[in-house]
């Protein structure tokens, strides 16, 4: 006969697996954050470099002033939408972040549950036992005074 924490434990162990599964695509989700930030670093870094490499140079000429301020705008547009995909990673990480936090919850509970499950018949076998430890020397007794 299967136990009460034996049927838990199968349902445990599917609850670890999909906390180790929900894990690791959080883990995936930081990793792209990280990545987009960076890029989004390098943009910036890219955007200043240049900006103050060209107001270092002194007088520019109208045409080129032109071409520099469209190049600019197309930087700016360029970092604009970097942020919006580090605003959306750090969105999906803190989505991720919560299911794998309410699994792993779940998974602790249900790992509580199971402790208190094999303590509970842990109890159960140790009366049995004493039971039959106490039944034992009545039982030769009376078979003694049958014979």
């Amino acid at each position: 006969m299967i136990s009460r924490s034996e049927k838990i434990q199968k349902v445990a162990s599917l609850a670890a697996a999909e906390e180790k599964h929900l894990m690791q695509t959080m883990g995936t989700s930081k990793q792209k954050l990280d990545e987009q930030t960076d890029r989004l670093g390098e943009l910036n870094s890219y955007r200043q470099m240049y900006k103050t490499k060209t107001h270092g140079n002194g007088a520019v000429a109208p045409a080129h002033w032109q071409d520099y301020q469209q190049f600019l705008a197309r930087l700016d547009l360029a970092v604009q939408s970097q942020q919006q995909i580090v605003k959306d990673g750090e969105r999906d990480l803190a989505t991720h972040k919560r299911r794998w936090m309410a699994k792993r919850q779940r998974l602790e509970s249900l790992e509580r549950v199971i402790e208190r499950y094999q303590r509970e018949e842990q109890v159960g076998r140790d009366r049995l036992e004493q039971k039959v430890q106490d039944d034992l020397p009545k039982m030769q007794n009376s078979f003694m005074h049958k014979s």
